[in-house]
C-alpha cells in the first residue's frame, strides 16, 4: 500500500474516531444532558462527519484485519436508532436521518466491515422499519434496501438476516408492492432474496427466482456495453455476476439462465456463455494490471465458468473456445498468480487459480503434458501399512464436525488408516492432486454433507472424481440434509449425526 492509501486510511479512521465520541452519541440519542443551546451546534457538526466520511469511503482502501473492529459500536447503535425512531414516528429529518442512511448504505458496501453492523440490533430494527416505507418514495427507502441487499451479500450478515425472518420479510414487501415503478429498488430486493435463499427455497419460488435471473442476465448485459462496466442504473457488473455465481451452485438456476432466461435481444445457450467467457478474457487482462474491482469481477467470472463446466452438455461450447483456454491454462499454470484483492469474498466462491484448475479438470485438459486428475501417478503420501484406507471429503466451514470424526475413527486406527486435506498442507505439491490420490486409493469415501460440502465447487469436484472412480460412498449428515441437486449418488447407509 502506497503512502498516498495509508493517509487516506488514517484521515478517514481519525474522522470516524473523532466521530465516536460521547458528545455525538448522545446528540443522536437526544440525551436530556445535552444543552438545547448547544443541539443545534452537534447536529450541524454530525452532519458534517457523516458527509466526510461517506466521502471518504469511496476510495479508501480496506484490508482483512479491519473487519475485526469494533470501536465503532456506540455510534452506529446511536445512528441506527435514531433512524428506527424517525421512520417509526414518520418524521421526515433529511438533515441528520437521510445522511445516516446514506451512510450506512456505503458502510455496508464495502462488504469487508459489514461485520461492524452485525450483532448491535442494526439489521433487526432496519427489518421492522422497510414494510412502513413506501416503496416508491425518494432515497430513503432505496438506501434502506440497499442496506439490506449489501449486507445480504457477507455470508455472516445474511446468516443474521435470515435468523430474523429476514427473507419473508423482503419477499411480503415485494409482493405487496408488485407495481413499483422504481426498478432499482425492485431490482435491489430481487437480488437480496436470491443471495439469502437456499437451493431448495430457489426451487420452490421458481417463478420469482426465474424473474430474478432474467432481470440479472439482462443487467449484466447492459453493464458488459458500457466502458466502466456499470448498468444505466449505476449498478458495477460485479453485483449481478456475484448473484449469478451463488445461484448457480443450484442446477437448475443455471439451467434456466443458460436456455429459458428471457432478455432482450434475447440469449441462447451460446450467446450467453460467450457473454462469460468474453468477459472474463477481458477483465483477465485488468487483473494483471492489479485493478482489484476488474480482478474481483474476473474472480467471479471463473466460478461461474467453473459452475457451467460441471454440466457435461455444456463442456463443447467451453473446450471450442481456443482462446478461452489459453487464458485459463496461463493462470492455471502462472506460479506468480497472487491474490491481489485484499477484501471480502464469499463462501460459494473460490480463488481465481482453484476454479481455473478446476475448470480444466471437469473439461479434462492437460496442463504442461499431465492430465489434470493425474490418476496415473505414485502416491505422494505413504499410509504406512497394509491396512485398507478411509478418505474424508468434507466442507473447511465443518472443521469442528470433522474433528468429532476423526476422534471416533481415531479408536480404531488398528483396522484402517486415514486420509484427509489438513494432514498433508505442509507439501509444496498442489493439493488436488494429493486429493484425487487419495481418492484413488480409499477403500471406501466418507462424505461429511452439510449445506456448505453442497454449495462447494471443490467438494463437488471430489465428489464426482469418486463417482467416476466407482468408490464407495459412506455420507454422513451434518444436522439437517441440507439440499442438493447435483449430489445423484447412491449411498451406502444414511448416518444420522445423532449418532455421534
Amino acid at each position: 500500500m502506497d503512502d498516498e492509501m495509508i493517509l487516506i486510511r488514517k484521515i478517514f479512521f481519525t474522522l470516524f474516531d473523532l466521530f465516536s465520541k460521547p458528545q455525538f452519541c448522545a446528540c443522536l440519542k437526544d440525551d436530556q444532558y445535552t444543552k438545547t443551546s448547544h443541539k443545534e451546534v452537534y447536529r450541524r457538526i454530525i452532519a458534517v462527519f457523516i458527509d466526510l466520511l461517506s466521502v471518504r469511503l469511496t476510495d479508501i482502501p480496506m484490508v482483512v484485519a479491519d473487519s475485526t473492529i469494533r470501536r465503532y459500536t456506540d455510534i452506529l447503535s446511536a445512528m441506527y436508532k435514531r433512524v428506527q425512531i424517525n421512520i417509526k414516528l414518520n418524521i421526515y429529518d433529511q438533515h441528520i436521518v437521510d445522511r445516516i442512511l446514506s451512510l450506512f448504505c456505503s458502510l455496508s458496501d464495502r462488504i469487508i466491515i459489514v461485520p461492524w453492523l452485525l450483532g448491535i440490533g442494526l439489521v433487526k430494527a432496519i427489518l421492522e422499519c422497510l414494510p412502513l416505507l413506501d416503496i416508491n418514495s425518494g432515497g430513503r427507502t432505496l438506501s434502506v434496501i440497499g442496506i439490506l441487499h449489501n449486507i445480504s451479500r457477507h455470508d455472516d450478515g445474511a446468516a443474521e438476516i435470515n435468523s430474523l425472518d429476514g427473507l419473508a420479510i423482503l419477499k411480503n414487501f415485494q409482493n405487496n408492492n408488485n407495481h413499483m415503478s422504481n426498478d432499482t429498488n425492485n431490482l435491489l430486493l430481487s437480488m437480496a432474496i436470491a443471495l439469502l435463499s437456499t437451493p431448495k427455497q430457489i426451487r420452490s419460488d421458481n417463478k420469482r427466482m426465474n424473474r430474478i435471473l432474467n432481470q440479472l442476465l439482462q443487467i449484466t448485459m447492459e453493464a458488459s456495453k458500457t466502458e466502466n462496466h456499470r448498468s444505466n442504473v449505476g449498478f458495477h457488473i460485479s453485483e449481478p455476476l456475484g448473484v449469478l455465481a451463488k445461484l448457480f451452485v443450484d442446477d437448475h438456476s443455471l439451467e434456466y439462465a443458460l436456455s429459458h432466461a428471457e432478455t432482450d435481444p434475447q440469449l441462447d445457450v451460446t450467446s450467453t456463455i460467450d457473454l462469460f467467457v468474453k468477459l472474463f478474457i477481458k477483465l483477465r487482462g485488468a487483473s494483471v494490471q492489479k485493478n482489484q474491482l476488474e480482478h474481483f469481477t474476473c474472480t467471479i467470472l471463473l466460478n461461474i465458468l467453473w459452475s457451467i463446466s460441471f454440466q457435461d452438455h455444456y463442456k463443447t461450447k467451453l473446450q471450442q473456445n481456443e482462446e478461452f483456454f489459453k487464458t485459463v491454462k496461463s493462470l492455471a499454470m502462472d506460479s506468480s498468480e497472487t491474490v491481489v484483492v485484499d477484501d471480502y469474498v464469499p463462501s460459494s466462491m473460490e480463488s481465481m487459480k482453484k476454479a481455473a484448475n478446476g475448470i480444466l479438470y471437469n473439461l479434462n485438459e492437460t496442463l504442461n503434458d499431465k492430465k489434470v486428475d493425474m490418476t496415473n501417478k505414485q502416491p505422494v503420501f505413504n499410509t504406512g501399512s497394509e491396512k485398507p484406507m478411509i478418505m474424508i471429503s468434507y466442507a473447511h466451514a465443518n472443521d469442528q464436525f470433522c474433528d468429532k470424526i476423526l476422534a471416533e475413527l481415531a479408536r480404531k486406527a488398528n483396522l484402517f488408516s486415514l486420509w484427509i486435506d489438513r494432514d498433508h498442507l505442509s507439501s509444496n505439491e498442489d493439493l488436488w492432486e494429493k486429493i484425487a490420490l487419495g481418492i484413488k486409493q480409499s477403500y471406501v469415501v466418507l462424505c461429511l454433507l452439510s449445506q456448505d460440502y453442497f454449495n462447494s465447487k471443490s467438494c463437488r469436484k471430489e465428489a464426482s472424481f469418486a463417482v467416476k472412480r466407482k468408490k464407495e460412498i459412506i455420507p454422513i449428515y451434518i444436522g439437517e440434509p441440507g439440499d442438493c441437486d447435483w449430489l445423484g449418488m447412491s449411498f451406502l447407509f444414511l448416518i444420522s449425526t445423532d449418532a455421534i
